[in-house]
């Protein structure tokens, strides 16, 4: 069997979004073997998911780590890389993997422009640059009839039980509707609000929890709000909260961040905030998008740390261009 180097590394939500184009792959071309290369932190995101090889990779190993890499990749014998990232790791490391053909979207949709050189094809995207866009668009360069869906992923049951434990620990019941709320990290824009409504949402009639992940861990959670923390590696743990919501009937809310993506790709009914970033270039597919009705005319806005005069006025939705829940 033929197999195809899909290169998707970073970030998470990037590699989340990118999903369903991988699987339209998978089902439209039969006599391909798709093989996915990311990032190991990721890794786990990906276990359950049936027809793809699924290649890890140490961000942190240095050069020695993109060599093994690469022999790993010789090994497979890849006709024909896809770099769905754009930039010049992910170019690189398709043309380290020895695939002859080596296509990816063209400079204007490429996080790094000149990277392309690497390629030896480039093609042109129709829209904005969305991760799950140049997925699609690329796929379809090998597979054109094939029909792309939202992203999904996958808990077992026994990763269920596990996340309904833990919410049952919490003080919720895991079988009634209940909702959480994704924050972000202390130093990040998108922190601030989310944070103060976790505590409006708790006092509505769905029970509420904050889910803080490792990086987060000296934000302070305003009194009365259940909090579930996440650790570094628990990612499956994550996949399997947002069945679990999903099964329960209940909702998450959050920004536009990698753990809200996955909670939508397991399934939860979701609402993503969206303050500095473009919801045409990162939204979930099955999301409700919520923005200021009124945005200032610094979004939308790529820098980690805000610099209008009065803080992270994006990130106010008190008059969104939608609701938040009640």
């Amino acid at each position: 069997m033929n197999r195809v180097l899909l290169v998707r590394l970073s970030a998470m939500g990037d590699l989340v979004q990118s999903l369903g184009a991988v699987v339209a792959l998978r089902d439209a071309r039969p006599d391909l073997e798709p093989v996915l290369l990311t990032q190991r932190a990721f890794a786990p995101l990906l276990a359950g998911l049936r027809g793809v090889t699924v290649v890890e990779h140490d961000r942190r190993g240095g050069i020695g780590a993109v060599l093994r890499t690469a022999r790993t990749l010789r090994a497979l014998r890849c006709a024909t890389a896809l770099d769905l990232q754009g930039n010049w790791k992910s170019a690189g490391l398709a043309l380290l993997s020895g695939a002859r053909e080596r296509i990816g979207a063209a400079a204007a949709w490429r996080q790094e422009p000149w990277s392309r050189v690497w390629l030896t094809r480039t093609v042109a995207i129709d829209g904005e640059r969305h991760p799950a866009r140049i997925a699609t668009a690329l796929v379809r360069e090998l597979a054109p009839g094939a029909a792309v869906g939202p992203p999904r992923l996958e808990a077992l049951p026994a990763e269920l039980d596990g996340a309904a434990a833990a919410v049952r620990a919490l003080g919720i019941d895991a079988s009634r509707p209940f909702r959480v709320v994704t924050i972000a990290r202390p130093d990040d824009p998108r922190a601030q609000r989310p944070a103060a409504l976790a505590a409006e949402l708790a006092a509505g009639a769905m029970p509420t929890l904050a889910l803080l992940g490792p990086g987060e861990a000296d934000l302070a959670v305003p009194g009365g709000v259940a909090v579930l923390r996440q650790q570094a590696s628990a990612l499956r743990e994550l996949v399997a909260l947002g069945a679990l919501v999903a099964r329960a009937g209940g909702e998450v809310v959050g920004p536009d961040h990698g753990p809200l993506h996955v909670l939508a790709a397991a399934g939860a009914r979701t609402s993503a905030l969206f303050g500095p970033q473009d919801p045409r270039c990162t939204a979930p597919p099955q999301a409700r998008v919520l923005q200021h009705a009124a945005p200032p005319a610094c979004m939308p806005c790529r820098s980690r740390r805000c610099r209008h005069p009065r803080g992270p006025v994006c990130m106010d939705f008190t008059s969104a261009t939608g609701r938040v829940p009640s």
